[in-house]
């Protein structure tokens, strides 16, 4: 089973660390505005302007399973936080728009831990987009 993130301070350090593959997306972004070697962007901006647009790319592509993999199994630890700051994070800069572009959400439901599925799930029944969940879903269409 994953282990859950504890915390939301810090969060994005622990993103960056783990996913060396964002740096240039954050540069890219972030590179004009801080000194991306004394500081970084708070979470929600990392999260929002850095991760989630390769996470789509990504889905979109399918260029680099592994990377989904490893990604979608650091969400599943955020899923599992008993912080709801950051599954408040999670909720907000992923999952919503995840679950509001059906190919996407279709495409990362193999990939999604339990967890990250409820949470998908969740967001389905409070927005009304079940019908954007895979068609084999049980809750797709409840």
């Amino acid at each position: 089973m994953a282990m859950a993130i504890q915390k939301l301070e810090g969060i994005q350090n622990e993103l960056l660390t783990r996913f060396p593959e964002l740096q240039e997306g954050l540069e890219r972004a972030f590179g004009s505005y801080y000194n991306l070697k004394s500081e970084i962007p708070d979470p929600y901006p990392v999260f929002g302007v850095v991760l989630r647009p390769l996470v789509f790319d990504l889905l979109r592509t399918e260029r680099d399973k592994p990377l989904l993999r490893r990604i979608f199994a650091f969400l599943e630890e955020m899923a599992l936080s008993p912080d709801s700051n950051v599954t408040d994070l999670l909720g907000i800069e992923v999952i919503e728009d995840l679950v509001l572009d059906r190919a996407s959400i279709q495409r990362a439901w193999n990939y999604m831990g339990e967890k990250t599925k409820e949470f998908a799930r969740e967001t389905a029944r409070y927005g009304g987009w079940q019908d954007n969940l895979p068609p084999d879903e049980p809750s797709a269409h409840t």
